[in-house]
């Protein structure tokens, strides 16, 4: 609500500081080449700043809006780029087009669904990483690819009993965290 205001500086700088990394991952996942996805998230910043004042609660959730803002604002990009894509293979340049054309909301909603999700994940990871110590972060982090207890407890020196404690505890903590996350910023 306070990003709506636009002469709400700092509010606009908290709500760009944490949807930035949102929306590079969308448009990332948009197949958007690295060189131009800053210039494609500088021109989204831009529309939404415009838009906001006009965004409505209830319409749609606040993140498929951002994600429809940036949808557009790729393929806004794309067609003006195809004035420039003489270096670029015709063949490629236009399916690149048609591809982008094609996603319809349903599947940008999807997209922004599953990027929210690890979005949030690793948002609510950093959150609480300060409130373990690294040797329980390191064994949360092994177990979550996939390493059993035993081995873990091999490789840091420490018992298997701990492991389970402090993938336990990690784990309760990472979802009240992703829990307050949700409910503070899913709008």
């Amino acid at each position: 609500d306070r990003a709506k205001n636009q002469s709400d500086s700092q509010a606009w700088e908290e709500l760009i500081g944490f949807y930035r990394k949102y929306i590079y991952v969308i448009i990332r996942s948009m197949n958007v080449r690295p060189s131009d996805t800053e210039d494609v998230q500088q021109l989204v910043l831009m529309k939404l700043w415009q838009y906001l004042p006009d965004y409505e609660y209830g319409t749609s959730k606040f993140r498929y809006w951002v994600a429809k803002v940036t949808r557009n604002q790729v393929i806004s990009f794309i067609r003006r780029q195809k004035a420039h894509l003489k270096k670029l293979d015709k063949v490629q340049a236009e399916s690149m087009s048609s591809y982008l054309e094609t996603i319809s909301q349903p599947e940008v909603e999807e997209l922004a669904t599953r990027e929210w999700q690890l979005f949030i994940s690793n948002a609510a990871m950093n959150n609480i990483k300060n409130h373990f110590s690294s040797q329980a972060i390191e064994a949360f982090e092994l177990f979550s690819q996939g390493m059993k207890p035993k081995e873990i407890a091999a490789k840091l020196e420490i018992k298997a009993d701990s492991i389970y404690k402090y993938v336990n505890r990690i784990k309760l903590r990472l979802i009240e965290e992703i829990q307050h996350l949700q409910k503070e910023l899913d709008i």
